[in-house]
């Protein structure tokens, strides 16, 4: 019927096809840069505005605004 020699290349074959599905594809992740202000240390970058909410320690949280828009603390 069906010789080793087939069964053994279908069989790779499977597996090679099987295994580039399950591979995941490359995920390049850009971790975002956190800029504090109001800490007596720490100053937001030009045209950003400093946010609170105020944390011992830590201070408000640099933001990035567009035109309208406001901090909500």
């Amino acid at each position: 019927m069906f010789s080793i020699k087939s069964l053994v290349y279908a069989t790779v074959a499977a597996l090679l096809v099987t295994q580039s599905y399950a591979v995941p594809s490359p995920q390049t992740s850009v971790t975002p840069v956190v800029h504090h202000c109001a800490n007596g240390v720490d100053t937001c970058p030009k045209g950003w505005t400093c946010c609170g909410p105020l944390l011992v320690d830590v201070g408000g949280t640099c933001r990035l605004l567009g035109k309208g828009e406001v901090c909500i603390f």
